[in-house]
């Protein structure tokens, strides 16, 4: 004879490993409390803003960041992408400590943007995450 728990599954639920707060604090609709990310997005979240923040403008940790946008300001041409790749990886490499880098690719496009895909893979993970951005040029 079977009982309903037979039929019952156990679901397996991701421990949060990495958590982090959104970007722009978004408060939770019902607890009013800060939004956490957690895991893969943290991670992702991190990398972004890495790459985003110039060296030198956070207070008291100038090493951290990179100089992608300052590069935005240079002739497109083949000296560029290989400066902003350099760049992406010395920054990943010395900064983020639980990504492993795996590639870095950038698409010129005509409106004087790059488009950046980085690949990475999580550390003691199996699982590998692209990132998409978009850079452009503010001035």
């Amino acid at each position: 004879m079977q009982t309903r728990a037979d039929f019952i599954s156990q679901t397996y639920t991701q421990p949060d490993i990495f958590s982090d707060f959104l970007d722009d604090f978004t408060a939770h609709p019902v607890t009013g409390d800060i939004v956490r990310i957690k895991n893969e997005n943290a991670i992702r979240q991190s990398v972004k803003n890495l790459v985003m923040t110039s060296l030198g403008e956070r207070p008291f940790q100038s090493y951290i960041g990179s100089n992608v946008y300052n590069s935005l300001f240079e002739p497109n041409d083949f000296i560029l992408a290989e400066t902003i790749k350099y760049n992406i990886q010395n920054t990943l490499t010395n900064c983020e400590p639980r990504v492993s880098l795996i590639d870095v690719s950038l698409i010129s496009t005509d409106d004087n943007s790059i488009s950046l895909n980085i690949v990475f893979a999580i550390i003691n993970t199996q699982s590998v995450q692209s990132l998409n951005l978009i850079l452009k040029r503010v001035r």
